[in-house]
């Protein structure tokens, strides 16, 4: 499948890996992957990001911002909620009890794992599922490169978390509203 992408997606993909790595994470997530394609001006996806206003620096400073949450999984969280607990009580009574700067471990990379390349390496189940769902967007608009704006949407149709998320959300960045843009703005370029 990597070999449908074109050269800015590509690097994308490779940005987000080398964001990973920068920030400390075992794995590129889809934050890194939204951080990756915001970095590259002249990809599809960036320039849709910068008509909404948002750019890297706004997705780095979102990223940077100390949030304890970050830490916990999607799944974690869910399954607290499972239990009827109360996760901001949670994280009230960690803050509380531990200070506002307390977070919680982060998880160890498997043992005895090695990279073996773009999907089963540097990048997490999270990221590999934007890419599945990058195919299924390329395919559904009867396109055959795989372009940022099919990354873009990706991220969108996965629903990100966190304050990736806050950001996206705080600039009315939705794929309802963004998959036109980008089907115009890759109607235009070929």
């Amino acid at each position: 499948m990597f070999e449908r992408f074109t050269t800015n997606a590509r690097r994308t993909v490779s940005a987000a890996v080398r964001i990973a790595a920068e920030t400390g994470a075992t794995r590129a997530g889809p934050e890194h992957l939204l951080l990756g394609l915001a970095d590259d001006a002249p990809g599809t996806g960036a320039r849709i990001l910068a008509e909404y206003g948002v750019t890297a620096a706004v997705l780095r400073a979102a990223m940077a911002r100390p949030t304890t949450r970050r830490r916990l999984t999607d799944e974690e969280i869910s399954a607290l909620r499972a239990v009827d607990a109360d996760v901001d009580e949670v994280f009230r009574r960690i803050e509380q009890e531990f200070g506002p700067a307390a977070s919680l471990r982060q998880p160890e990379p498997p043992a005895g794992r090695d990279r073996r390349g773009w999907f089963t390496g540097p990048l997490d189940a999270r990221a590999r599922t934007v890419l599945e769902l990058c195919l299924r967007e390329t395919v559904g608009l009867r396109h055959r490169e795989i372009s940022t704006g099919h990354l873009l949407l990706a991220l969108l149709r996965h629903e990100l978390t966190g304050p990736v998320s806050e950001t996206l959300t705080r600039h009315g960045v939705t794929y309802p509203d963004a998959r036109p843009r980008v089907i115009l703005a890759l109607r235009r370029a070929t």
